[in-house]
């Protein structure tokens, strides 16, 4: 290239407005890639990560390094986060703009004149046959080997342009629509959707943020069946259940009533593992995480001591201080039928419920292991206090959640998963034929085109060529025949 030629393209680079060179950008097949594994990449982060909790709880879970990585990276609502939004509208926006300057002019080409012989798939035909003889057979054996069929007359020759499956071209198109509604309803789930979790104890009654709800919790079951291992036997839940009773704020009561004017299934539900309960709000509760709370009755010199937490409300690594000493409480574990999951491999089984707990004096543990304290037994705590150990207290976790966009999002897949089947397991064809004259007749120029590459199409190609030279030698051997036939 000389250096005119060369400076004269530069300068139309140059030329070339921000508006452009963005929409370049945008349709460059590796942006929506990269930003597609990115969007990936937060997604998995999203799914992996308990979303919407409180620092301390990701303190409890992860180790601090990972802790302070999802607090700093603000990765704990990431699904309603306006990067992973940002991350979406950037793909439609790259979609679009592919599906205008790519997709369509690719997938729909138009009817024009173009020089057969650059195509991959392409052949001659000769004919005896005059010109509207041979461009009438080869308009007539498109149709009937299942082509829709379109002529034109350019420049003294006769046009072909034929399709079969052309709704498959709009395959790529109807994946694009999918993932447009899969992200309408991200957003709409976005802009008015809310999810968390509730730790509810039996008896007590919560309120579900945002869903006007509330949820008492009646009793919770549990299930346990023993397993033998190696090691000993280990206890695996079988079932979680808790029966709850569900109202309406403005209709809360403390329970349903019997008789006719309030059949006793009302409000009433049991959530269980894979079970939710949805309700009318389509707001969706699910069976989540269970437990039992400590329990303890404490006394000192023979008076009752009302101190936080212990009325059935202590969890693991609970403390509680005692007033007036050095002395504290740490509540570990409940170990028993209720809960058999809790007893470590190889212990048996105690008959009743009994806490493990440790007792400390000025920091540092009275005993050398744990001690046991059977449900209706007492221990000395020292300096006057007394522990009395009463029945556990069972919790249940509820998962919480809503999302008016989730019908959008699988109307979505199901459009996203319709394309990709229509661009995938189906072959649009394009048939291009130019008939024109020659001193011996007619010549017959034929090529097809197709998504998915010649190789597929090759075999299929050939016979089409070898079945349409049959049909001009025939016409060419009859022409009387076929003059009484189109009179007809």
């Amino acid at each position: 290239m000389s250096k005119p030629a060369r400076a004269a393209q530069s300068a139309v680079t140059r030329e070339r407005s921000l508006y452009e060179r963005t929409l370049d950008v945008l349709s460059n097949v590796m942006f929506p890639v990269f930003v597609f594994f990115v969007w990936a990449v937060l997604t998995i982060v999203g799914t992996s990560v308990d979303q919407n909790q409180p620092p301390e709880r990701y303190y409890e879970e992860y180790p601090a390094a990972m802790a302070n990585a999802i607090l700093r990276l603000h990765l704990t609502n990431v699904f309603h986060s306006w990067p992973y939004l940002s991350l979406v509208l950037l793909l439609l926006a790259s979609m679009a703009v592919c599906t205008f300057r790519r997709v369509i002019p690719k997938r729909f080409p138009r009817d024009r004149a173009l020089p057969i012989e650059n195509l991959g798939l392409h052949a001659r035909c000769e004919s005896g046959l005059s010109l509207g003889a041979a461009s009438a057979a080869v308009d007539e054996y498109a149709r009937r080997r299942g082509f829709a069929v379109r002529t034109q007359e350019i420049d003294g020759t006769h046009w072909l342009f034929a399709d079969k499956q052309k709704w498959a071209r709009y395959g790529v198109l109807v994946a694009h629509l999918g993932f447009t509604i899969i992200a309408f309803g991200i957003f709409v789930g976005w802009l008015r959707g809310y999810r968390g979790e509730l730790q509810i104890f039996e008896g007590q009654t919560l309120r579900v943020p945002h869903a006007a709800l509330d949820v008492t919790l009646n009793r919770f079951i549990g299930r346990f069946e023993p397993v033998q291992t190696k090691g000993g036997v280990i206890y695996q839940a079988s079932r979680f259940q808790s029966d709850v009773h569900i109202v309406p704020t403005d209709q809360q009561s403390s329970a349903p009533q019997a008789g006719p004017e309030a059949p006793p299934s009302l409000g009433a539900a049991s959530i269980l593992v894979n079970h939710p309960y949805v309700s009318s709000g389509n707001v969706y509760l699910y069976q989540a995480s269970y437990g039992f709370g400590g329990n303890f009755e404490i006394r000192r010199h023979g008076a009752i001591q009302q101190l936080p937490n212990t009325a059935g409300r202590l969890g693991p690594q609970d403390v509680v201080y005692l007033p007036g000493t050095s002395r504290a409480i740490e509540y570990g574990t409940m170990l028993g039928p209720s809960d058999p999951s809790q007893v470590p491999m190889g212990m048996p089984l105690p008959r009743t419920n009994t806490y493990a707990l440790w007792i400390f004096h000025d920091g540092i543990p009275t005993t050398g292991k744990p001690i046991l304290l059977p449900v209706g037994r007492t221990i000395d705590a020292g300096d006057g206090y007394a522990l009395r150990a009463l029945p556990p207290v069972a919790w249940s976790g509820l998962t919480y959640r809503y999302d008016p966009g989730e019908r959008w999002v699988g109307l979505g897949a199901l459009v996203l998963s319709a394309g990709f089947v229509l661009a995938l397991f189906f072959m649009p064809i394009k048939l291009y034929a130019r008939v024109r004259s020659s001193e011996r007749g007619a010549i017959v120029d034929i090529a097809a085109t197709t998504t998915k590459g010649n190789a597929m199409y090759e075999d299929d190609f050939a016979a089409l060529v070898k079945g349409l030279q049959e049909r001009l030698s025939r016409e060419a051997a009859s022409p009387m025949t076929e003059t009484v036939s189109a009179y007809a």
